[in-house]
C-alpha cells in the first residue's frame, strides 16, 4: 500500500493520493470525500470527516476492502434485511406464486420482526444463530426454521443479483442448516381411502378423491380450473407457474374408475348449479336448481374442519399429505417407470422422490414371500 508523506491539512480542496485515488471537498473546511477506481467504475463517497488524516485512513481502508473482496458500497451498506425480504415477496408475486399461506406469514410475522432491522451487509452467522435460538424457544420446529433460513437466503441471492448487496456480505447459511427428523411414513390403504371418502361431505369429498388417485399437492388440487381438465382424453393439465417447482405437468385421470366418475359428477353439477364458476372443486351450496346460495360456486380452499370430523368418525389418523406419498407408491407398484412417476408427481430430484417412495411393511412382506418362493424353487430344482 503506497504511503502518503504529508498528512497535514492541505490548502487545496482536491488532493491526489499517489497510488490510491483522490480526496476532495466541496468547500474549504467541509467534509472530505474520496474518489477511486474499482473494476473500471469510479467510486465516490463521503469519508464522514472534516479531518484530512481520517479521510486518508478511510480511503486506504476502502482500497484494502476492494483488494480483499470485502468492499460494499455505502448504498449497499444501508440496505436492510427487511428490504431484501420484500424483494422475495415481490419475486413470488411476479412469478404468480401465492405468498399468503407460506412465504408471506414467515417473512412478515417472523423474519422481519426478528432480524429485519439489521443491515443486510452486517448480518453474520452469529445473528442467524440468535434468531434460530429465539424461534426454538418459541416452540418452532427445526424443519420450520430451515424454511425461514431458505427464504432469507433467497433474499440475499436476489439482492446480490441486483447489486444491492455484495456477495462477500452473504452470511454462511450452510453453517446454520438444522438436521430435520421429520420424515413421514404414512400411507392410505385402499379400504381406509374408501371409508374416509364416504365419511366426507359432498364439497370436500372430490378433493380427497383427486388427492388419492393422483398424489398431487393440495394447492395444486384446489386451484384447478375447468379449462385445465380434458375428460375426453383423461388428463388434467397443471400449467407452468401453478406448481411448486414452476414446471407444467400432465396428470392422467383415465376415462373410467372412481376419479373419472367424480370429475364427471363435478362437471354435471357445475353445469347445473354454477356454470360461470371457473373452479373444478367448488362449494355446491343448496342443490335445488334456481335457488340462490351465497357459497355456491366458490372455490373449496379449506377442508380441515370436514377432514378432522372424518378422522374422528372413522378412527383413521392419516394426513392429507399422506395421499401424496400414497400416490407415489401406487405409481411405482403399478409398474410405472420412476422417470414417468417423477414427471407425474412433480418431483425434480431422485433424492426427494425416494423420500416419498418409502418401503412399508407390506412391501417387505411381499419381498419376503417372493424370496421364499424363489428359494423353495431352487431347492426343488426348479
Amino acid at each position: 500500500m503506497p504511503r502518503t508523506k504529508n498528512t497535514t491539512e492541505p490548502e487545496a480542496n482536491r488532493v491526489q493520493i499517489r497510488g490510491l485515488g483522490q480526496l476532495y471537498r466541496r468547500q474549504t473546511g467541509g467534509s472530505w470525500y474520496v474518489s477511486f477506481s474499482l473494476n473500471g467504475q469510479q467510486v465516490r463517497e463521503s469519508a464522514g470527516s472534516i479531518k484530512y488524516n481520517e479521510a486518508v485512513a478511510h480511503l486506504k481502508r476502502r482500497i484494502s476492502e476492494a483488494q480483499t473482496g470485502t468492499f460494499t458500497t455505502v448504498k449497499a451498506e444501508r440496505v436492510l434485511v427487511s428490504d431484501i425480504l420484500q424483494d422475495v415477496l415481490d419475486d413470488y408475486r411476479l412469478k404468480g406464486r401465492d405468498v399468503g399461506k407460506s412465504a408471506g406469514p414467515i417473512i412478515t410475522q417472523h423474519l422481519i420482526p426478528g432480524i429485519g432491522s439489521q443491515r443486510a451487509a452486517s448480518v453474520t452467522v452469529s445473528h442467524l444463530r440468535h434468531y434460530i435460538s429465539a424461534q426454538r424457544a418459541a416452540g418452532m420446529s427445526d424443519a420450520s426454521i430451515n424454511r425461514h433460513m431458505a427464504l432469507l437466503r433467497r433474499g440475499y441471492s436476489l439482492a446480490v443479483a441486483a447489486g444491492r448487496v455484495n456477495a462477500s456480505s452473504v452470511p454462511a447459511f450452510r453453517q446454520v442448516v438444522l438436521e430435520e427428523n421429520n420424515v413421514r411414513e404414512g400411507f392410505w390403504e385402499h379400504d381406509e381411502y374408501q371409508r374416509f371418502r364416504d365419511a366426507l361431505p359432498a364439497d370436500e369429498r372430490p378433493v380427497f378423491v383427486f388427492g388419492y388417485w393422483t398424489g398431487c399437492r393440495y394447492s395444486e388440487i384446489t386451484g384447478l380450473r375447468w379449462e385445465q381438465v380434458d375428460l375426453a382424453r383423461g388428463i388434467v393439465k397443471l400449467r407452468q407457474g401453478e406448481t411448486k417447482n414452476g414446471q407444467a405437468r400432465l396428470i392422467p385421470v383415465g376415462t373410467s374408475g372412481d376419479l373419472y366418475e367424480v370429475l364427471v359428477s363435478q362437471q354435471s353439477r357445475h353445469a347445473l348449479l354454477c356454470p360461470s364458476s371457473p373452479w373444478v372443486f367448488f362449494r355446491h351450496g343448496a342443490i335445488t336448481p334456481g335457488r340462490a346460495s351465497a357459497r355456491r360456486g366458490q372455490r373449496v380452499v379449506e377442508i380441515r374442519k370436514a377432514f378432522d370430523a372424518a378422522q374422528e368418525s372413522t378412527g383413521i389418523a392419516k394426513s392429507f399429505h399422506d395421499l401424496r406419498r400414497t400416490g407415489v407408491r401406487n405409481l411405482i407398484r403399478s409398474g410405472v417407470p420412476q422417470a414417468i412417476a417423477k414427471r407425474i408427481s412433480g418431483h425434480l430430484t431422485d433424492s426427494v422422490f425416494e423420500r416419498y417412495n418409502i418401503v412399508d411393511e407390506t412391501d417387505l412382506r411381499d419381498a419376503a414371500e417372493k424370496l421364499g418362493r424363489y428359494v423353495r424353487g431352487k431347492a426343488a430344482g426348479i
